[in-house]
Parts: C-alpha cells; sequence; structure tokens
C-alpha cells in the first residue's frame, strides 16, 4: 500500500521558481525530471523504494508557495524524507535578502542581484548523487555527460509509474555498489571513470566513506577529506559541497568561469588568477557560492545576448544563411 501526502512550503521572498526550473531545463541533468509549464517531478529511492514528489508554484500570492505532492511512499515518514530532499533542493530556507545586502555596495553585483533577484542555487538531492554526477562530468562535455548519467540511471532501473508516465530515480549507493566495471564500459564510461564511480559507491554503502560527516567539517576540511579518495581532486570536491551540500561561503576561486565572469563584469585586462579571485571575493564572504553562480549565470546569458546580438547583423545573417546552404548541399 503506497502512501500519499502534500506539502506547502514558503520560502521567503524573493523567489523564483521559474528559475530553478529553467535551469533545470538546460544542465545534463534533465532526463531525471519530468518538466511542465510550471511543474517539475522527480522520483527519489526512499527506504529501497522509488517515490515520487510532483513540484509546482503558486505566485498569485504575494509570498511564493512551493506545492509538494509525494506519492508511492510506504509511509509518513518517508513522504517526509522525500519533502525534506526538495526542502533542501529548492534552498527554501536560504533567504536571498542577506546576500543581497553584503554585495550592494558592488555596483556590478548590485545589478546583478537586481536583475537575476530571486535565483536560488539548483542543487542535488545530497552529497551522494552530487558526487557522482561531478565524477561523470569530469572532462567531458555537456551532451556526454548527460548521455553517461541518463545511462547509469537506466541500469539500474528503479522507477515509479504514475499516471501513465515512468519516472526513474538516481541510483542508491547499494545499487551502484552491486554493479561491475564491464557494465558501465559497456555504457562508454572510460575504465577509470568506471572504477571510480562504483569504488566510491561500494566505499558509501559499505560504511568506509561517511559522507554525513562531511556536515561537521569545514569547507577545507571537507575538502581535505574528500580529495584522498580516488578520483576526485579539487574540483569535484568543491562542486560536492555546493550542489551537494548547498554551502553558502564555498569560493571555487580556480573555476574558469569564475574568473572569466571577473574579466568580463569588471573590465579586467587579464584573467584573475586563483590568488586575485580569492583577494578580489573578500567582499563576498559567507555568501561566496551565491556570488559564484550569479556570476556564472550572468556570464551565460550575456554570452547567448551577444551571440543573438552577433546573429541579427547582415555579416551574421549571412554566415548563417552560408553555413545551411552548405548543408542543403550535403
Amino acid at each position: 500500500m503506497s502512501f500519499r501526502k502534500s506539502y506547502t512550503l514558503a520560502p521567503p521572498a524573493p523567489y523564483r521558481f521559474d528559475f530553478f526550473r529553467k535551469r533545470v531545463e538546460s544542465s545534463s541533468n534533465t532526463y531525471l525530471y519530468s518538466i511542465g509549464d510550471n511543474r517539475l517531478s522527480r522520483a527519489h529511492i526512499i527506504g529501497d523504494r522509488p517515490v515520487l514528489v510532483h513540484v509546482t508554484s503558486d505566485e498569485s500570492h504575494d509570498a511564493p508557495r512551493i506545492m509538494l505532492d509525494v506519492q508511492g511512499a510506504q509511509d509518513e515518514q518517508q513522504a517526509d524524507a522525500a519533502a525534506g530532499i526538495w526542502r533542501h533542493m529548492l534552498s527554501v530556507d536560504r533567504p536571498l535578502l542577506p546576500f543581497y545586502e553584503k554585495v550592494a555596495a558592488d555596483p556590478v553585483m548590485r545589478t546583478i542581484t537586481e536583475d537575476l533577484s530571486g535565483l536560488h542555487l539548483l542543487l542535488d538531492s545530497g552529497p551522494f548523487e552530487s558526487m557522482i554526477l561531478s565524477i561523470i562530468g569530469q572532462q567531458v562535455n555537456l551532451t556526454f555527460a548527460e548521455n553517461l548519467k541518463r545511462s547509469l540511471v537506466e541500469l539500474c532501473a528503479s522507477s515509479i509509474d504514475v499516471e501513465g508516465a515512468t519516472h526513474f530515480a538516481f541510483p542508491s549507493p547499494e545499487q551502484i555498489a552491486r554493479l561491475d566495471y564491464a557494465q558501465l564500459r559497456e555504457l562508454k564510461f572510460s575504465q577509470r571513470k568506471a572504477e571510480y564511480v562504483i569504488d566510491f559507491s561500494r566505499g558509501v554503502a559499505d560504511g568506509s566513506i561517511d559522507l554525513q560527516s562531511l556536515h561537521g567539517m569545514s569547507n577545507e576540511e571537507a575538502i581535505a577529506t574528500l580529495v584522498k579518495l580516488r578520483g576526485i581532486g579539487r574540483w569535484t570536491a568543491e562542486c560536492v559541497l555546493l550542489f551537494g551540500l548547498g554551502r553558502p561561503d564555498l569560493l571555487p576561486a580556480a573555476d574558469i568561469g569564475l574568473r572569466n565572469a571577473i574579466q568580463h563584469f569588471w573590465g579586467w585586462e587579464h584573467q584573475p588568477t586563483e590568488q586575485e579571485v580569492r583577494e578580489f571575493a573578500q567582499g563576498w564572504q559567507g555568501y561566496e557560492s551565491y556570488a559564484t553562480y550569479y556570476l556564472w549565470t550572468a556570464l551565460g546569458l550575456a554570452r547567448a545576448a551577444m551571440k543573438e546580438q552577433k546573429e541579427a547583423t547582415p555579416k551574421g545573417r549571412r554566415k548563417n544563411t552560408k553555413i545551411m546552404a552548405e548543408q542543403d548541399k550535403e
């Protein structure tokens, strides 16, 4: 017998659910979701069974409201656990106003936060999922990464059917731990990537890797702990802290996207070094993750606008016409 329960969440304003939905739509993790105009649906493994959560928003009130409809749980405890995952993923308990106030003295950051007001971090369901996704995403393009992730999810095949639709859940550590390297090699994983994914999952499953202990560590302590594991470098560890745990104060100073954003928006003649980023970001203290996320997003939008503008020029239109003509010949 399955249990069903509805929840209403009230995140502090400003809050834009549509930003979250659009980010999901453009990410390499889209395969995990069923996406509608004002709705997201996703399954999760709770207590060894897939549980489905439908998420919608109600913007008819002054205060934002998020509705969760949990289906397929065994009992209320499992339903509450599924709702808790989405409370984390949606950053419901993380008000944005303190971050906006922190960076308001910088006219560049103030403009960006005003343009993107209500944008929250798009978080993974937890540190295990975040680690596996980050390992898979190492040194491959987004399309190939998405194909690898999707194939892993479908291989483990935990799904729930609701209203004629099948929803696959991201596999548990135990499910991936039972796989062998050859199974992932058949899905076009490299040998090393197959080993990293399965070995990490086996460590979590048998308790030799304690992800819960990360919650009590500082960022540097957690990173130092994670990079001792095979296949995990600082970039991957930072991804887990940022997107798995939702740490608000993580600064990935070596990240190329962040360095490009600083160069672009503040007009630097050179790309800043990692040390220069750390010095520059002192004004973001406590909210480095949010500043980084907003700059990543703003840079992506700026580049998209420049590309659109370039394609709209006579020269750009001629180039596109030439490309189309050459494709017709093929």
